[in-house]
């Protein structure tokens, strides 16, 4: 038996799968697996410290050259060097020999470069220069940058000619180097020592509206990774809703946001490491708990426990919201249809924050036989499907809806959403009659794109919109309680369940 923890709780067992019993876990999701780290220290020196009479200065070593090969065999040499020259574009030490290949070509430099160079093209008058604004000049060597100052730039500017170099030293760092694995396999064996980690803890703060768009996409409990870096990862089943509220914090290490603007409004993502704060982002929450996770997933989904859990109880009966409104101390009233078997199609307030801080809730509730059953086609008409659930709401809430446009014999418009109508390209366009009951979309081929009809009798020649085939993409179908559609009238909202295979 290994001894191991897990969460950070110790537990022993042989296989993984003995001791992530009982630990958040969804399943066909990603562990990762610490074994060890280890401490290495780097080879040769990035960095050096350079002491002056002033004060300390530290460059940053960013070349692979001759050069960069004669200063960390030679800096000892600018030991006790004084100031060579001062002026306004550069400060330098010296001198030395520097025995390097000779140049006469000017070079751009930026300012904080610091290079070698030599004076007068004689290699007995070598020098290390600061250079202190942007600048084209000769420095005589080839290839004569070695790196930037990167601190003690206001010991740069006080430097006189009296100051010189007391000590250079090299500064060695060590890395850790983590040996890990990502594994969905629970049947490994486990060896001693090991630190196994399976969910992430998210703890959700921010504008109500916008947390409530993270929550959603983590309500089943998990965050899908479709995009990932050495700074995020990233999920982007939500890309394109749109987001209209702002939080401006800095996006520390495990900060969770939202997209507001731009290509990937309403991705959400997992910060893996420090970024200053942006407009274009809306910081939601935090991972207070196995970020690890986010730091070594670079695809699959990870394990989330959402805190709080989403209060969102549309699509749920009566009865099952009252119990979790009672789990949180939230008082709930019921309107409509008060059955403790009625379905929830309204909530007030709407968002998680929202309940938890008005400590009320108020569901409305209907019949189920009220509600309209469908299904959806992701397979065969893919964007239109993603248009449809934005348009009804179905991509956040478990209940969608159709205002009635207008209604003609058996077949009922309903209205479109201009915002998200751009694009809709021909798919899944009928070629023969089409059955009663299907739901159609108009396509981009027709002026009036977006609008979403029901026809409940078959048509050899026009789709549920009233557009001929080419102008009508067929995303869904009734599944139940077709008869409703008889009874619609314009400005009427009809409630949707989505009929999941």
């Amino acid at each position: 038996m290994a001894e191991v923890l897990v969460n950070n709780t110790k537990k022993s067992g042989k296989f993984l799968k003995d001791v992530i019993a009982g630990e958040p876990y969804k399943m066909g999701a990603n562990i990762v697996i610490i074994k060890g780290i280890k401490k290495e220290e780097e080879k040769e020196s990035k960095k050096y410290k350079i002491t002056t009479t002033k004060g300390s200065m530290i460059v940053g070593i960013t070349e692979s050259s001759d050069t960069v090969e004669f200063w960390n065999k030679n800096y000892k040499k600018f030991n006790g060097k004084h100031i060579g020259w001062k002026s306004v574009s550069d400060v330098s030490f010296g001198n030395i020999t520097i025995d390097l290949p000779m140049s006469n070509k000017a070079e751009k430099f930026k300012k904080w470069d610091v290079i070698l160079g030599i004076s007068g093209f004689d290699k007995t008058e070598g020098y290390i220069i600061f250079i202190k604004k942007d600048t084209q000049e000769v420095y005589g060597i080839e290839n004569p940058k070695i790196g930037i100052l990167i601190a003690g730039k206001r010991v740069l500017s006080e430097l006189t000619s009296e100051d010189y170099i007391i000590s250079i030293e090299p500064i060695r760092e060590s890395r850790e180097k983590i040996d890990y694995l990502t594994t969905t396999d629970l049947n490994m064996e486990l060896e001693d020592g090991w630190k196994i980690w399976t969910y992430c803890e998210a703890e959700f703060e921010g504008p109500s509206k916008t947390v409530e768009h993270a929550l959603a996409l983590m309500e089943d409990g998990y965050f899908e990774i479709t995009e990932f870096t050495n700074t995020f990862i990233a999920d982007c089943r939500l890309q394109t809703l749109s987001i209209d509220e702002d939080n401006l914090e800095d996006r520390k290490r495990g900060a969770i946001t939202v997209r507001n603007i731009g290509a990937g409004v309403g991705k959400v993502y997992i910060y893996k490491e420090n970024r200053a704060s942006s407009l274009s982002h809306t910081v939601v929450g935090k991972i207070t708990k196995g970020i690890e996770l986010a730091d070594f997933s670079d695809t699959g989904i990870i394990s989330v426990v959402s805190k709080p859990e989403r209060l969102n109880a549309i699509g749920k009966t009566q009865k099952e919201a009252s119990e979790l409104f009672k789990k949180h101390g939230i008082t709930h009233k019921m309107e409509g249809n008060t059955d403790e078997n009625a379905i929830i199609i309204e909530q007030s307030p709407e968002y998680t924050l929202d309940v938890l801080k008005s400590k009320e809730v108020i569901t409305k509730g209907i019949s189920p036989d009220e509600l309209l059953y469908i299904e959806i086609y992701d397979d065969k008409a893919p964007n239109t499907a993603w248009y449809f659930r934005k348009t009804t709401g179905l991509t956040t809430k478990n209940i969608g809806t159709l205002k009635v446009y207008f209604k003609t014999g058996d077949m009922v418009m309903f209205e479109r959403n201009d915002e998200y109508s751009k694009g809709l390209l021909p798919e899944n366009t009928p070629s023969e009659s089409l059955e009663g009951g299907v739901i159609g979309v108009t396509n981009m081929v027709k002026r009036y794109k977006g609008y979403i009809g029901i026809r409940l009798s078959p048509n050899d020649k026009y789709g549920p919109t009233g557009e001929t085939f080419e102008g009508t993409n067929i995303v869904g179908k009734i599944v139940k309680n077709g008869d409703i559609i008889k009874k619609l009238k314009a400005k009427d909202t009809l409630y949707i369940l989505e009929v999941k295979k």
